[in-house]
């Protein structure tokens, strides 16, 4: 309310003020005003009207305020009447356009040099073309510079509100990549930790019931390896529940297996009636996130084996340079899986695939999936992948890059 009547109140304002300092004869500027004072309350009304458009239309506001000023200035020079223009001023500058306000900043100091080196010329007094200098800098010069330095103190703030709006929004667009992130991470995390888990209990507990009778040993061993994969996975989660609790998220290297437990997961494959053939060199002295990452797809590789390939051989190559580690987890088809399409082995819950790919990305490497012929027997005359379908099989490649020249 007090912004939409303040040009009025601002108007009346000098009004009120010049009307005063007329009637106690005080504004003259340079000499005893000869002029009558309706003259002069009549002048300082037309420049106090367009103070009113200072705000909506400030240059039109100006614009019509400079005839009572020339009429002003041809009269005598009066205090109120400039007082009121300067606001006008002051306005044209700060409210108006950019070029405007240039303009006005400007071409004062021409007029006022030229004006009062005139009016010096004329006078022949040096005293009189400085007090024309001084009254024009004070009266018009001043006004504009206090509007510009307003103006563009009132811009840089308004930049850095943008600034801070802009920012605030990249911290929300970045507090909900991570969110997303994070989630896609616990999903992968529970998808390896539940899911492979109870793949090879779900195996395994098949097994056992297929041999009570005929080899109760042999179910035992497979109920052993049930219940094993059964603590295994109940403490993994219990380990993913405790590092949700923590604010420390370094722990989180320490809730997956590394190459080194490589055992227990080939044990579980072969409790499930899987041969497992391992050949891998050294794998000590890995980064924490390589060694971590290619567990987590050596155990999601072979899970896939188990559940799609049940019973069928699988072999498991890791090979190592300077550059990067190799993984192959290859397992023959199955008879009513060879005559599918390749785009098509693994359609349906392909979860486990798609993990294997991002965990693989997320360290800057690559991983691929597919259907490739069986080379056959390898030279030292043992053949690991029994073959069982027009001898192709399912292979599993990923390149994971390492650090620094490989193991430490």
């Amino acid at each position: 309310m007090i912004d939409r009547y303040a040009p009025a109140l601002i108007a009346l304002t000098y009004f009120v003020c010049g009307a005063v300092l007329y009637l106690l004869d005080l504004g003259a500027l340079v000499a005893h005003d000869e002029t009558s004072i309706q003259v002069r309350l009549l002048l300082l009304a037309a420049v106090c009207a367009p103070i009113l458009l200072r705000r909506s239309h400030p240059l039109l506001g100006l614009v019509l305020a400079s005839v009572p000023i020339a009429v002003d200035f041809a009269l005598d020079i009066s205090l109120p009447v400039w007082i009121a223009y300067g606001d006008l001023l002051f306005a044209a500058a700060l409210y108006g356009s950019a070029r405007t306000s240039v303009f006005l900043e400007r071409t004062p100091i021409v007029s006022i040099a030229v004006l009062a080196v005139g009016f010096g010329i004329y006078t022949g007094e040096l005293r009189s073309a400085v007090f024309v200098a001084a009254m024009g800098v004070l009266l018009i010069s001043l006004p504009v510079w206090w509007a510009r330095s307003v103006r563009t103190h009132r811009d840089a703030a308004e930049a850095e509100r943008t600034k801070a709006q802009a920012l605030a929004q990249v911290a929300e667009l970045d507090r909900a990549a991570a969110i997303s992130s994070e989630r896609a991470h616990l999903a992968r995390d529970l998808h390896d930790i539940v899911a492979g888990h109870l793949s090879a209990i779900a195996i395994q507990s098949e097994a056992a019931l297929r041999l009570r009778d005929h080899d109760p040993q042999k179910a035992m061993s497979v109920l052993e390896s049930v219940r094993a994969n059964s603590v295994d996975a109940l403490r993994e989660m219990q380990s993913m529940v405790t590092l949700l609790r923590s604010d420390d998220v370094r722990e989180g290297t320490a809730t997956a297996g590394r190459l080194t437990d490589l055992t227990a997961l080939v044990a579980s494959a072969e409790a499930s009636g899987s041969i497992v053939t391992v050949e891998a060199p050294d794998l000590t002295g890995l980064d924490a996130d390589v060694d971590v990452t290619a567990y987590r797809i050596i155990q999601e590789a072979m899970t896939n084996a188990m559940k799609h390939a049940p019973g069928l051989p699988v072999l498991l190559q890791l090979g190592m340079d300077d550059r990067e580690l190799t993984i192959r987890v290859s397992n023959p088809l199955p008879p009513d899986r060879g005559r599918a399409e390749p785009a098509r082995v693994g359609h349906g819950d392909s979860h486990g695939l798609r993990n294997i790919a991002e965990r693989a990305a997320a360290i800057g490497g690559r991983a691929r999936s597919q259907i490739v012929e069986d080379p056959g027997e390898r030279s030292d005359g043992k053949d690991p992948l029994e073959q069982s379908d027009g001898g192709k099989r399912w292979q599993t490649e990923v390149h994971l890059p390492l650090r620094d020249g490989g193991p430490r």
